[in-house]
C-alpha cells in the first residue's frame, strides 16, 4: 500500500509538471498574504506550501476574541478539542482523528509535550494568546519533519516579539469571580530587542463534575505566568534567548462510577518551565543558512486529596538542533538537520538521535514539489526511518491544487515503557513504536476577484501499533489500529469593507481496527463567524461552533451549538475597551461526558499601550 502511494504521487508531480508551462502565465493568487510559513523547515509564502496548514495570524486571534489558545485551535478544520473542566482542566487537541498525544508541540521551536504523562500529551488549558503571534498547525503525518510524537500532525506557536519600544496592559473582569491581568514591556534599539511580560488569571470557576448531575462544589483556578525573550542582531549573526515559567493551581473533582466524575476536595499545582537559545549565521558569501537551537523544556506536577499530597510528577526534555539551508538557486532549495533529544523522568531517560534531508524544487513560479527523508535512532526502541513527499500547482490563477504524502512515529513514553500492575512482574519489553502514513488532496478556488476563497481536503491517513493499556499483560502493548478518513472545508467572503464572512466544516470518519468508531471524535463539527470592523474605532465578531454527536465510554453525547460575541472601541491611539459574552443562548452541553460547560457568561476590560 505505501508503494502505491508513492508511485500515486509521483504521477501527481509529473502531472504538475507538465502543466507548468500553462500555468507560469498567470500573475499568482490574488488576496493571498506572504506570510513565511518556518514549521515546514524551509521557510515558505504561505501560498506556496504543498502540506496541509492553517495559519492563525495574531489579528485573526484578535478579531474573534480567542482568550485561550485552544479556542483558536478549535477553527482548524480538521481538529478536535476537549477540555474535560473549565478553567484548568485538561486541554487536548487530536488531528484528523489521531489520538491528542500524537500531536506534537512547539513553542518557538521548542518541543513541550509533558515527557511525564502517561501517553506524553501537552495540556492547552494553561496558555492563553496575550503573547501569542501566531499559530500554524501541520496536519497529517508529518514525523520526516519533526521527528517523533508527530503521528496526527504539529501545532507550532510563536510568541511575539517587539517591533517598538512601549508598555502594554491589559486588565479583565467577568462571570464566576474571573480576574485577568497582563503586562509586557518592549525595547528596540539599534542591536537587539527585549520584551518582558507578566500574566496572572484567577477564577473561582464552576464544578468540574457537571452541575446537571448534581455537583455543586466550585472549582477555582489561579495561575501566574512570566516570560522574557531577546535578541541581538549583528552584519550576520543573530543570538536569541527566551525563558519562560508558569505556576498554576487548579481544583478538580474525584472520579464518579456514574459519569466517571463527581464532587471530591482534589487539586493539582503545576509548573511550566520553558527556556531557549539560539544562534543563526550566514556562511559561504550567505548561500547557507545555519541555526543552532538548545532548549529545556520541564514540567512538574503535585497532586492532592483533602489537602494531602498523594503523588507527584515531573518531566524534563533536553534538545540540541542544528539546521542548516542552502538555496542553490531559484529553483532548488535543501534543508538539513541534526537533533538530538533527551527526555528524563525521575530516573529512567529516553534518548533520541534524528537527522533530516529535505528538498524544494520550483521549476515555475506555479510549481512547487518537496520531498524529504529523516531517520530517528532511539537508545531503546531502535531506528525509524520516515519519508515524505508533496506537491502544489497554482492551475490558473485562481485555482491552486495540493496534495501530500507523509509518514510518522511515535517511541514509547517512559511511563507506557516501564509501568506494570495487575499481577505482572515487569513492563511489557515487546513494546514498540507507533507508525503511521496518510495523505490528502486539496482544492483552493478563489472567486470574485479575490474577494471570496473556497478550499476543501480529502485525507485519508493509517495508525498502526497504537499503544494502548492491557490489563492481559499488566501494561502497555501495542494493541490497536486506527483508520481516518474525511473532508475539511474552508470559505472566506469580504461582504463589504466592513463585515467578513467565514465558514469551516469537518467531517472526520476515524475507526478502529474492528471498525468501531473512536470515542471522542465528532463526525461532523463546524464553525461560522461575522466579523466586522466599523470606522476603524468599533469591531468585533459573532461565532457560531456546532460539535456533533459522538461516543464516549459512558454514554453518547448530544451534539450542540455555541454562540460567542466579541467586541472592542478604541477610546483613544493609547487604550481601548473590550467584551466577550459566551454561550450566549444558554446551550447546556458537554465536551467530554460527565464534565460540566459554562452557561451564559461574560466579560469586559481595557487594555492600554504607551
Amino acid at each position: 500500500m505505501k508503494t502505491f502511494y508513492f508511485f500515486y504521487f509521483l504521477f501527481l508531480l509529473s502531472f504538475f509538471h507538465l502543466g507548468a508551462s500553462h500555468a507560469e502565465e498567470s500573475q499568482g493568487l490574488k488576496g493571498i498574504q506572504e506570510i513565511i510559513v518556518s514549521s515546514v523547515r524551509i521557510p515558505t509564502a504561505a501560498k506556496d506550501i504543498s502540506s496541509s496548514i492553517y495559519i492563525i495570524s495574531r489579528e485573526r486571534i484578535r478579531e474573534r476574541g480567542y482568550i485561550y489558545a485552544i479556542d483558536a485551535i478549535a477553527s482548524s478544520p480538521g481538529v478536535t478539542t476537549k477540555q474535560n473542566g473549565s478553567f484548568g482542566g485538561v486541554g487536548t487537541v487530536r488531528i484528523r482523528g489521531a489520538a491528542s498525544s500524537q500531536t506534537l508541540v512547539l513553542i518557538d521551536g521548542v518541543p513541550v509535550n509533558d515527557a511525564s504523562s502517561p501517553a506524553g500529551g501537552y495540556n492547552f488549558d494553561y496558555l492563553d494568546t496575550a503573547n501569542i503571534e501566531s499559530i500554524e498547525v501541520l496536519k497529517g503525518s508529518q514525523s520526516t519533519l519533526w521527528g517523533s510524537d508527530a503521528i496526527g500532525g504539529v501545532v507550532s506557536i510563536f510568541t511575539r516579539r517587539p517591533t517598538e519600544d512601549s508598555i502594554d496592559i491589559s486588565s479583565e473582569v467577568g462571570s464566576f469571580g474571573l480576574r485577568r491581568h497582563n503586562a509586557n514591556i518592549n525595547f528596540l534599539g539599534p542591536l537587539g530587542q527585549l520584551r518582558l511580560t507578566a500574566g496572572e488569571t484567577s477564577i473561582n470557576g464552576i464544578s468540574k463534575a457537571d452541575k446537571a448531575d448534581g455537583n455543586t462544589e466550585k472549582d477555582p483556578f489561579n495561575s501566574e505566568s512570566y516570560s522574557l525573550n531577546g535578541a541581538l542582531d549583528f552584519k550576520s549573526l543573530t543570538l536569541r534567548g527566551s525563558l519562560s515559567y508558569v505556576d498554576s493551581e487548579v481544583e478538580y473533582d474525584s472520579y464518579g462510577f456514574i459519569t466517571g466524575v463527581q464532587d471530591g476536595n482534589e487539586k493539582s499545582n503545576t509548573e511550566q518551565f520553558i527556556g531557549s537559545a539560539s544562534a543563526s549565521f550566514q556562511s559561504f558569501n550567505a548561500r547557507l543558512q545555519s541555526s543552532i537551537l538548545i532548549s529545556q523544556s520541564d514540567v512538574s506536577r503535585d497532586y492532592y486529596t483533602n489537602n494531602l499530597l498523594t503523588f507527584g510528577a515531573s518531566g524534563r526534555r533536553d534538545s540540541f538542533r542544528y539546521q542548516g539551508n542552502i538555496n542553490l538557486n531559484q529553483f532548488n532549495k535543501i534543508a538539513f538537520g541534526f537533533e538530538k533529544e533527551k527526555n528524563r523522568v525521575n530516573n529512567d531517560e529516553s534518548i533520541i538521535d534524528g537527522s533530516f534531508l529535505l528538498y524544494e524544487y520550483r521549476p515555475t513560479s506555479m510549481v512547487t514539489i518537496s520531498t524529504g527523508i529523516r531517520n530517528d535512532d532511539h537508545n531503546q526502541f531502535g531506528s525509524k526511518t520516515t519519508r515524505k513527499v508533496s506537491g502544489v500547482l497554482k492551475a490558473t490563477e485562481n485555482l491552486t491544487i495540493r496534495s501530500s504524502w507523509g509518514e510518522g512515529f511515535k517511541v514509547p513514553t517512559i511511563f507506557q515503557a516501564t509501568y506494570f500492575c495487575c499481577g505482572a512482574n515487569e513492563a511489557n519489553k515487546k513494546i514498540g513504536a507507533e507508525t503511521s502514513s496518510g495523505y490528502d488532496f486539496g482544492l483552493e478556488l478563489l472567486f470574485n476577484e479575490g474577494v471570496g476563497s473556497f478550499a476543501i481536503t480529502y485525507f485519508n491517513q493509517e495508525v498502526d501499533d497504537q499503544i494502548n493499556f492491557s490489563f492481559g499483560v499488566g501494561g502497555y502493548e501495542n494493541i490497536d489500529k486506527v483508520f481516518s478518513e474525511g473532508v475539511e472545508v474552508l470559505s472566506e467572503y469580504k461582504v463589504s469593507d466592513f463585515v467578513n464572512l467565514y465558514a469551516n466544516y469537518s467531517y472526520i470518519d476515524s475507526t478502529d481496527g474492528d471498525g468501531s468508531s473512536l470515542y471522542n471524535v465528532a463526525k461532523n463539527s463546524g464553525e461560522v463567524g461575522f466579523i466586522f470592523n466599523l470606522n476603524k474605532k468599533y469591531s468585533g465578531s459573532f461565532l457560531f461552533k456546532y460539535n456533533g454527536s459522538e461516543m464516549n465510554t459512558y454514554g453518547k453525547l448530544d451534539s450542540w451549538v455555541r454562540a460567542d460575541v466579541n467586541g472592542s472601541f478604541k477610546t483613544s491611539n493609547f487604550g481601548e475597551w473590550f467584551f466577550r459574552i459566551e454561550n450566549l443562548f444558554n446551550e447546556e452541553y458537554q465536551q467530554v461526558f460527565g464534565y460540566g460547560t459554562p452557561d451564559l457568561s461574560g466579560s469586559i476590560g481595557i487594555r492600554m499601550s504607551f
